[in-house]
């Protein structure tokens, strides 16, 4: 049996690349699965804190507009490739239907996050979490982890790891026409 189908396959070059490209999909589907599996879904556990520019931040009064909640940390390369990303997210902010805050764990003291952002020119809202217990709250166990939020506070996606901007934009974007 399985002869006949290494022959249908090998005579449909189209079929067999097909059968590859959906199981890298699944694959990688599983992954995301898988290094997602500690995340808190549901409603968004609520906190508050005050944001390295003084603000104070409450996430109940993020409610009503779809939200990009990101984990990060200084050390970590992947974040620094994804950080102009969320950068260009949060400043589109003003024009857009959604919202961004950042929480920097694990990354030292407000001091720290704040010449950091200076050196590496960036302005995104960022609320620092050096013991993790944010992190801890959300079930992030690495970084960068990203909680896109509706606007009820539901967490609908959950990223961990490199994320385009276009992927973020879309399921904000579908949250926003939901």
């Amino acid at each position: 049996m399985f002869k006949k189908i290494k022959l249908y396959i090998s005579t449909r070059k189209w079929l067999g690349l097909l059968l590859q490209i959906l199981f890298a999909v699944a694959l990688l589907f599983a992954i995301t699965i898988w290094q997602t599996r500690h995340a808190t879904r549901g409603e968004a556990p609520d906190f508050s804190g005050t944001l390295i520019n003084q603000n104070k931040l409450n996430l109940q009064e993020y409610r009503g507009k779809p939200l990009l909640l990101h984990f990060w940390a200084t050390w970590c390369p992947v974040c620094k490739l994804e950080q102009h990303t969320i950068s260009s997210l949060a400043n589109d902010t003003n024009n857009s239907h959604f919202r961004v805050i950042t929480i920097a764990s694990w990354s030292g003291s407000e001091l720290d996050i704040t010449n950091y952002m200076r050196q590496e020119n960036l302005g995104f809202p960022v609320l620092v979490d050096d013991d993790g217990e944010i992190a801890k709250l959300y079930g992030v166990n690495g970084v960068p982890s990203s909680f896109i939020i509706d606007s009820k506070g539901v967490i609908q996606f959950v990223e961990q790891g490199y994320t385009t901007e276009i992927g973020l934009r879309l399921r904000l974007w579908w949250l926003k026409n939901t």
